[in-house]
């Protein structure tokens, strides 16, 4: 994991289950985080944690069935972090 120490990964889905666990697992690594999902409730919540543990972590609140939304969510990537290195496209509907 070394090699993507402070490098950019991109979770969606990321407020609960598979998500979570990867975006937790990524910025316990070294990387940086954004992470995206509907539920911005709970995305501030992984957020807090990940930043008490000492992470960078950027939380979007998105929902990836409306193109703006994603444009939105690279363009605010960018802004923070320069751009995607990971991007683990977990988002789902049940």
């Amino acid at each position: 994991m070394q090699h993507w120490k402070n490098r950019t990964a991109l979770i969606t889905g990321a407020s609960s289950g598979i998500g979570r666990a990867v975006a937790q697992a990524l910025a316990r690594n070294g990387m940086r985080v954004v992470v995206a999902a509907r539920r911005a409730d709970r995305l501030a919540a992984l957020e807090d944690e990940l930043k008490q543990a000492g992470a960078e972590v950027l939380a979007v609140p998105a929902d990836l069935r409306d193109e703006a939304q994603i444009l939105a969510l690279f363009e605010k990537t960018r802004a923070r972090f320069g751009g995607v290195d990971v991007l683990v496209n977990n988002a789902g509907l049940g």
